[in-house]
């Protein structure tokens, strides 16, 4: 069935005022009477871990600190700058009592729990001086292919990682596709290479290579602080994650980082009262921060960028990644998080979220989608938000908000500007063909369309070729129920570039509809407005990014299908980040293993930004089957792949 529970107006309003959540940790330090002190330079294990002796490891004080507590004694672990390259696991047992333990550092942001190890002796390629080889000891292989979602090229599967004085090499598969700024495993021969930037000095360079999947393991623990670290450059395979609590209860991320990992940066799973606090998640190979069953939750002042590289390089930019991804969420509050710069949706809630508030988010310049509510009975309530120049990949229906089978969504002085194709897609099923979904908590199960939409006093603009309110193939019962249950009003409406900026799936799909045409198919919007903006709504979302950069993605999403004999094209765009306005060079590997295939570039080299279209044309002797190819864009010593994957049928 499907369900119908509004949260008063006013209750809302009274949780944001005071900027709290439905529950959060409260972690009382007050009872840590214990102190104890980590110095990865001056320390040693074989000391008392005091201020003037301090231990060496975090790993060890760890372990004092967990005796301690099966004693009823509070802890304080204080840990001095610096790298420390190795993996704390604390385990809830049968003597674990309620006294909190801290890990802090002295300064905040100066110690870095790392996954990588430093490595020397380093010797020229005898081929090429500029490369440089050392003998490899690991033999990973390919990590496990999920049992659903899209196909994972075997990049999506490494988990190699090697950084050059902190810049982060990118991996290729075969000694062919070396070029400088990469680095490639010869997991057979056991030797690696890496092609650093142009002018390295190798013998005076600081390289580190990833060889710890995970940083931090926290196993039903409760009553419990991390504050002021970062925990980086960890190897752990898709759909895993650096920093990972399962159960427990009342734990506080405080002030810390989740930066520069090759799958996820921090995953909570099955726990509560849980509140993540000025904390940063940037630059992880799938995703930034992940929770599954978590209920209680409360998010203040995080951000999340950059992440999904490891994804795109499989042009895989949707699936279980995002800055923030949500699975089965209750009682959760957000407040002031940001989300910019990641190649896949800056935010996901994922099936049977109820009761998630969020206000003053901040999402712009995502390669998909600025937010997505997917699968949920709600409530969920989004105020004074900013969601723009999202859907940069302009494919499907990429915007900014996007519905898909889920009721009780309340959206209230938004700002919805500039995002790619729609502002506010509505993803359709279609035949309206509702979505089961059961609540983990009470096991009850709702059959979902998307119901109950409530827009209030939003700003919604775009601009050429852009939709405001885009839902084009919801039929059956699907239409019907969100046009009776729709409420909006006193919103402002605009695009002066597209005379019929709303689409809607009657009388047929994709039926456009300018302004008076909405307001009679809904009977809604009687007090908003159809007109441009006093005041500019993207500001918020004008933020540069970090260093000039630049994107190679796959606008076909990796994945097409060709006769033998017949020709496919895949259709690449180099999307420049920043300043970023060089020349880039392309190449391709894989076609010529392909039997009777040929390959051309519609242009081989690209300047700042643009498309180029890669086809590849097979014989009629082509055997069928699945064959990878990936494709390369370099410029200077950055170099972006793509990996794609052509089924001859």
């Amino acid at each position: 069935m499907n369900i119908h529970r509004i949260i008063p107006a006013l209750l809302v309003s009274a949780i944001f005022s005071l900027g709290t959540a439905w529950g959060q940790a409260h972690v009382d330090e007050s009872l840590e009477t214990a102190f104890l002190y980590v110095d990865g330079f001056a320390g040693s294990d074989s000391n008392p871990g005091t201020q003037t002796q301090p231990f060496k490891t975090i790993g060890k004080a760890a372990g004092v600190a967990i005796l301690n507590n099966q004693n009823a004694v509070g802890t304080r672990v204080t840990i001095n700058a610096g790298t420390y390259p190795e993996t704390i696991m604390l385990n809830r047992t049968s003597k674990t009592t309620s006294l909190p333990i801290t890990f802090q550092a002295a300064v905040k942001n100066t110690v870095k729990i790392s996954g990588t190890d430093e490595w020397t002796g380093w010797q020229p390629y005898s081929g090429n001086s500029n490369i440089f080889t050392h003998a490899w000891p690991y033999a990973w292989g390919l990590c496990p292919r999920a049992p659903t979602g899209p196909f994972e090229q075997d990049i999506n599967l490494r988990r190699e990682m090697i950084f050059v004085n902190g810049a982060m090499l990118t991996q290729v598969l075969t000694f062919s596709q070396l070029v400088r700024g990469t680095f490639f495993v010869d997991e057979t021969n056991g030797i690696v290479y890496i092609f650093p930037a142009l002018g390295i000095n190798i013998g005076a360079a600081h390289v580190e290579v990833a060889t710890r999947p995970l940083l931090f393991s926290g196993l039903n623990v409760s009553n419990l602080v991390l504050r002021g670290l970062r925990f980086e450059q960890s190897n752990g395979c898709r759909n895993n994650d650096t920093v990972s609590f399962k159960g427990g209860s009342n734990v506080l991320i405080d002030a810390d980082g989740f930066n520069w990992n090759n799958a996820g940066g921090l995953g909570i799973v099955g726990a509560a009262s849980y509140t993540i606090l000025n904390t940063t998640a940037k630059h992880n190979g799938q995703r930034g921060f992940k929770t599954i069953q978590a209920k209680n939750v409360a998010w203040n002042s995080d951000e999340a960028d950059y992440n999904n590289w490891r994804g795109a390089q499989g042009s895989i930019y949707g699936w279980a990644g995002g800055g923030f991804y949500f699975f089965q969420q209750h009682d959760n509050t957000l407040v002031n998080l940001k989300m910019f710069y990641n190649q896949t949706h800056a935010m996901h809630w994922d099936t049977d979220n109820q009761n998630i508030y969020a206000r003053s988010l901040i999402s712009a310049h995502n390669l998909y989608y600025g937010l997505v509510v997917e699968k949920s009975e709600g409530p969920v309530t989004i105020t004074k938000s900013s969601l723009c120049y999202n859907g940069l990949l302009g494919v499907y229906y990429d915007g900014g908000m996007a519905l898909r089978a889920s009721t009780n969504v309340t959206l209230q002085g938004n700002s919805f500007a500039n995002n790619t194709i729609s502002q506010i897609p509505i993803v359709g099923i279609q035949g309206g063909v509702p979505m089961a979904v059961t609540n983990y908590e009470t096991g009850e199960q709702y059959n979902l369309v998307t119901e109950n939409l409530v827009m209030r006093s939003n700003t919604i603009v775009g601009e050429s070729g852009q939709q405001l309110l885009y839902d084009f193939d919801q039929s059956g019962t699907a239409w019907p129920g969100l046009q009776s249950t729709l409420v909006s009003d006193n919103n402002l409406w605009w695009n002066g570039s597209v005379p019929q900026p709303f689409t809607v799936p009657v009388p047929a799909y994709y039926t456009p509809l300018d302004w008076a045409g909405w307001q009679a198919l809904t009977g809604q919007d009687t007090h908003s407005t159809f007109a441009a903006p006093a005041v500019d709504p993207t500001i918020p979302c004008q933020v540069p990014p970090d260093a000039p950069d630049f994107w190679f993605v796959n606008f076909d999403n990796g994945a097409l299908t060709v006769n033998a004999g017949e020709s496919v094209a895949y259709t690449m765009i180099l999307m420049p980040l920043g300043s970023f306005n060089g020349k880039t060079f392309l190449t391709s590997y894989g076609v010529s293993l392909i039997p009777g295939a040929s390959q051309s570039w519609s242009q081989n080299s690209l300047t700042g930004s643009g498309t180029t279209i890669f086809t590849i044309k097979t014989s009629t002797t082509t055997p069928k089957g699945r064959y990878p190819v990936t494709m390369s864009a370099r410029s200077g010593d950055v170099t972006r792949t793509s990996t794609v994957w052509m089924t001859v049928q």
